[in-house]
């Protein structure tokens, strides 16, 4: 009966281990643009996709394995959103990472009041009650490129901080927004990182508390953006892929490897028993 419960336990904590991304953390919600499960088309309808309020003006398509928009629009037009399995709230205590990826180049950034292209919203469906777009990332126009930017959510106490590395428009980038859920009020924070792959990111620009009261943000979906504003400008960008995983306490990786190793030895001595 010990056996039997060991064997149930480890067995569970490999199925875990066979939902870690390569960089060891547990993946939520992805999206490959570029595979075949993708085909040239509407995108809300792919995979979990759907459109995000009412808004159905130049819906957001897959092209040639990328989800694309020229920018520059001054109203809201299609959004689209990938629900969570579930949302992910703060901790009651120590902390919560998430890394929120997307590989992407931009077309064209924002010369000032930059609008979100991306960000995560706080439920897991389409209503608008009760849902707020937290952790936002944005492109801004920096001499002949680009900077990115990121907010942990729409709150003044929360403003966007931008990089100071300059970027080239029509290139590709891996960018990673970390997002560090730490327990207690107006202490999260982003740190934003770039680079041509995701083994080759650096420290682009940290986002924090400024200010002020604010909500701390929980998270439900990835949203992809369309709004424009006559004030707010909307950038244009190509997405790649893009997606959001846990990064695992550094205790988990231990305990994983414990019982994997345990698991293996379990195996073992049944054998030597046959």
């Amino acid at each position: 009966m010990k056996h039997s419960f060991s064997l149930l336990a480890l067995t569970g904590l490999i199925t875990f281990a066979s939902s870690l991304d390569a960089s060891g953390a547990q993946v939520l919600v992805s999206a490959d643009f570029s595979r075949p499960s993708y085909t040239d088309g509407a995108l809300a309808g792919q995979n979990g996709w759907a459109q995000y309020n009412t808004q159905t003006t130049l819906p957001l398509t897959v092209t040639n394995g990328r989800v694309s928009w020229p920018g520059g629009a001054t109203v809201n037009n299609q959004d689209a959103f990938l629900p969570f399995p579930a949302q992910i709230t703060q901790p009651a205590s120590g902390s919560t990472v998430l890394n929120f990826d997307l590989f992407l180049n931009v077309s064209a950034p924002s010369a000032s009041n930059p609008s979100y292209f991306a960000a995560l919203n706080t439920t897991t469906a389409s209503t608008t009650s009760g849902n707020f777009a937290s952790a936002r990332l944005v492109v801004l126009a920096q001499d002949a490129g680009f900077v990115f930017g990121a907010r942990v959510n729409g709150q003044s106490g929360y403003p966007f901080v931008y990089g100071t590395n300059v970027l080239t428009i029509g290139q590709d980038y891996a960018l990673r927004a970390e997002i560090n859920m730490v327990a207690g009020n107006a202490n999260d924070f982003i740190n934003l990182y770039v680079g041509p792959d995701f083994d080759n990111l650096s420290l682009h620009a940290t986002a924090g508390f400024g200010s002020g009261s604010v909500n701390d943000p929980i998270f439900g979906a990835i949203l992809l953006s369309q709004f424009g504003s006559a004030s707010t400008a909307e950038a244009g960008v190509s997405i790649e892929s893009i997606g959001v995983s846990v990064v695992p306490e550094p205790g988990t990786y231990a305990m994983l490897a414990l019982s994997t190793a345990g698991f293996a030895a379990y195996r073992n001595r049944r054998r030597a028993r046959c």
